[in-house]
């Protein structure tokens, strides 16, 4: 845990720079609660369409990435995902788990303050159950819930 706090030492008689000066020290940063901490994980270039061939092709697609914004580290990000149809009613609902421990296959690393998780740009989450009615290209998303790192 980091503190920071600025003292600034005043003494008569002392020339006007060392006046200025002063002792940067660490500051104690608030650490969030999960749900506050959703706040700072980004959704970034969301993209959803069908694939185009192979055993993908017809398929619905979901891609983004994930930015953390906060000061603390995730090891599960929880995304939810609607899709909508003409009308922009939901017509389906997911749940993705880009960052986790393990639980959902291969463990994801966790990602720290500042950094970024991303899919490769071949790769990307695939639906179960999207009805035709989906409008193809229309969702929406939002980060559901964290874990952090050591909990």
């Amino acid at each position: 845990m980091q503190k920071r706090f600025l003292v600034l030492v005043l003494v008569m008689g002392l020339a006007p720079s060392v006046l200025a000066s002063y002792l940067l020290l660490p500051t104690e940063q608030k650490l969030l609660s999960r749900d506050e901490y959703r706040e700072k994980i980004e959704i970034d270039g969301l993209f959803s369409g069908r694939g185009t061939a192979g055993e993908e092709q017809g398929v619905p697609l979901v891609w983004f990435k994930l930015r953390n914004t906060g000061n603390q580290t995730v090891d599960e990000v929880r995304v939810h995902v609607n899709f909508l149809n003409e009308e922009g009613d939901i017509v389906h609902e997911e749940d993705f788990y880009p960052v986790h421990r393990g639980v959902y296959g291969v463990r994801v690393p966790p990602v720290g303050p500042g950094e970024v998780w991303q899919m490769s740009n071949i790769r990307y989450f695939m639906p179960s159950g999207v009805p035709h009615t989906w409008k193809v290209g229309s969702v929406t998303a939002r980060v559901e819930s964290v874990r952090f790192d050591g909990e």
